[in-house]
């Protein structure tokens, strides 16, 4: 028998933020004969989220109070919270009605829960023979979520405040029996058979009820509404039943060779596609087994496969089905047009490299080479909203994701109390749509969040971004229009992938006596992403390059006393106006530098407008400094003298530095869009935190 218990406390950067942990394990096992053992483990885990921070783009997130916050308030100004004499109804806002008081968004406007989980699981394990097991196993995986969205009155968006409650039950159930068949012959052959079947069932159970208008305020309670609350249910069940085999061939420990195959019938796809196969074969040799090589070689193995993976996808998306209104008797029409013949989705993967070590493994190198692709992918994607509906449930054709992985291992020095061990990484990854759905547009919309686009064509990418760009002559220069102002793309347009070129790392780590020093780089390059915090910040005129324009000594400034101000009829003053650099179209086709002058704002205002997609566009390209990590190791003459067997302490620090062009925010920042994360998109971002930490780990 074996028991822990870990307690886990996290305070997050935001005040009023973080959660508690605990996690309790027991497992045990039982030997009930010399042919029967009996195995049983399971795990309880607690969390409570004091307040789960809003982030993105709303009005009860810190980072959007940030955006449009002055940077010359004093946020002091603001921590009473509440106007005098009006506390709990109307909170002290900055300048605008338009923002919320960040201490209200903290401290107010709270998004609590707390989770019960638990995974248990027990085994039987029956030893038939010398050749032959059987094992029988259940398991199921539960938890109990309950969560919570306070907001008060005087919210900006619940004047009178708001107050939902959703409670979360689900439950995995799965039930496996396995037939295992082992033996080795005497011509070197070794083999490992098994066969079995599996049983999955899911559910997934929500209630939420919400009111709008709060009749005290600060209680949050569904009786302290002003109106009925407003109830919500969402009930998905699933069923998948599996039929699986494996086989493993070992001749001679230098030749290998897996077999394996699966087939599945799911309860969430139409009956004609329900059950789907797929299967893999993989075959690796050890060639310095087979072959007289150099000394120096201490291995050389080659290897390749060949595997198929099967989805399904989420419950009830085979057929229409009607929701309850608020409204006594009526119904709600699914705005999703289900598909009652869409096909599971099928990912083929080829894969080839090889393993090689030279100098008793003090160099070693891994190479891999991979081709993927995935057909009839299941996705929702967007319609025309003409048409009833806003998305649609379909196969979306065939992906394409090709590339190379390699890591080299090396070891530069070994003495008596030194070693240096060295590991780089590198990998690429070429991604391409060779199809798209039966009858679908020539441009599939994937995902659209503010101006920008996602949109998959016929040899791009799934992460191509599309939107607004400028017009620009024959030379590369922006063209101005008739106001003086850049002139934006009539039709969106390709900007930019989201996905990088390459990426790569390298990890030292360095060790002297019973002190250990290790250091993660790592970074990539190439990958665009589309900052709508840099055109809201830059609308604003709060990022340097605005400075351009208005302060002496800039490029584009110009004083009061340059006579193109008063020609062109403006009232002058210094730092107000500006040319923007540009050329405009001539009747006859030509181009010709702009001369016309226009404020310093208006012109900041549309280069950077939320539409122009490409001026807000950035190259995501890093290096960070991922981590580095001091430990010691106390010596076994210490440690003779306790009761520990192992026992050491560690200094470690995270996301030391980043070297990047990618303006304000982590460049390896994503966009939450519904509830998908999208790449490729910035909208309200926090500062990625830097972390410093002690770790002291014993052993008994």
């Amino acid at each position: 028998v074996r028991a822990s218990i870990a307690p886990t406390k996290n305070e997050w950067i935001l005040p009023n933020t973080g959660f508690q942990r605990i996690t309790a394990m027991v497992s045990a096992q039982q030997q009930i004969s010399r042919a029967l053992r009996i195995n049983f483990k399971s795990s309880y885990t607690y969390r409570k989220l004091n307040n789960t921070p809003a982030l993105g783009y709303n009005s009860n997130s810190i980072s959007y109070f940030l955006i449009f916050q002055n940077p010359n308030v004093n946020l002091d100004w603001l921590r009473p919270m509440w106007r005098t004499g009006q506390e709990n109804v109307k909170q002290l806002q900055p300048y605008s009605s338009f923002i919320g008081n960040p201490y209200v968004i903290l401290y107010e406007s709270e998004n609590p829960s707390e989770k019960h989980s638990n995974v248990s699981s027990i085994s039987a394990n029956l030893r038939i023979n010398s050749k032959f097991d059987f094992m029988i196993r259940s398991g199921i995986q539960l938890s109990a979520d309950q969560r919570e969205q306070h907001r008060p009155i005087s919210d900006v968006v619940f004047g009178n405040g708001f107050f939902k409650k959703q409670n979360v039950f689900d439950y995995e159930l799965n039930s496996d029996a396995l037939f295992t068949y082992h033996d080795s012959f005497a011509n070197g052959l070794r083999v490992n058979a098994s066969a079995g079947g599996n049983m999955m069932q899911q559910s997934y159970d929500m209630l939420a009820a919400s009111v709008v208008g709060l009749i005290t305020p600060g209680v949050y309670k569904l009786a302290n509404g002003v109106s009925n609350p407003n109830v919500q249910t969402v009930i998905k069940k699933k069923a998948l039943n599996s039929l699986y085999f494996t086989a493993n061939f070992s001749y001679k420990d230098k030749l290998f060779l897996d077999v394996t195959g699966r087939n599945d019938w799911s309860s969430t796809l139409p009956k004609s596609n329900r059950s789907f196969f797929y299967p893999s074969v993989s075959v690796s040799a050890v060639m310095n087994e087979w072959f007289t090589l150099p000394e120096q070689i201490s291995l050389l193995k080659v290897r390749g496969s060949l595997a198929q993976v099967g989805n399904d996808t989420d419950p009830y998306k085979t057929s229409p089905y009607y929701g309850t209104s608020d409204f006594p008797g009526s119904v709600i029409v699914s705005s999703t047009l289900y598909n009652q013949d869409f096909k599971p989705e099928i990912s083929t993967n080829y894969e080839t490299g090889f393993d090689f070590r030279m100098f008793h493994n003090r160099i070693g190198l891994d190479f891999t080479f991979y081709y993927n692709r995935t057909k009839n992918q299941i996705l929702d994607a967007p319609m025309d909203p003409t048409t009833g509906y806003s998305k649609a449930t379909i196969n979306s054709g065939c992906v394409r994701n090709r590339g190379y992985e390699i890591q080299l291992d090396v070891t530069p020095v070994v003495s008596r109390d030194f070693r240096w061990n060295a590991t780089f990484t590198w990998s690429k990854n070429e991604n391409r749509i060779l199809s798209l759905a039966e009858g679908a547009d020539e441009n599939q919309l994937i995902s659209s969040i503010g101006s920008v686009s996602i949109i998959g064509r016929v040899g791009g990418t799934t992460g191509d971004l599309w939107g607004y760009k400028l017009v620009r002559d024959p030379e590369g220069n922006v063209v101005i229009n008739d106001n003086g102002l850049p002139e934006r793309s009539g039709e969106i347009e390709y900007v930019g992938t989201a996905y990088p070129k390459w990426k790569a790392g390298l990890y030292n780590e360095f060790s002297y006596k019973n002190f250990t020093l290790s250091v993660l780089l790592d970074g990539q390059v190439g990958g665009k992403m589309y900052s709508h915090s840099h055109h809201k910040m830059t609308e604003q005129g709060k990022l340097q390059h605005t400075l351009n324009g208005r302060l002496p000594g800039t490029e584009f400034y110009m004083s009061k006393d340059d006579p193109r101000i008063a020609a062109a009829g403006l009232s002058p003053q210094d730092g107000m106006y500006m040319i923007a650099p540009g050329t405009v179209k001539n009747d006859d086709g030509t181009y010709s530098p702009n001369t016309k002058v226009v404020t310093v704002e208006s012109y900041y205002k549309e280069y950077y407008r939320m539409a122009n997609v490409e001026t807000n566009t950035f190259d995501t390209s890093f290096l960070k400094l991922r981590e580095m990590r001091l430990e010691y190791k106390l010596p076994n003459s210490t440690l003779k003298k306790t009761p520990f067997s192992k026992a050491s302490v560690a200094l470690y620090a995270r996301n030391l530095f980043c070297i990047t062009d990618y303006p304000l925010f982590d460049p390896e920042s994503a966009a939450l869009n519904g509830s998908s994360m999208v790449t490729g998109v910035e909208t309200g971002s926090l500062p990625t935190a830097r972390t410093f930490g002690l770790n002291i780990n014993v052993s008994f």
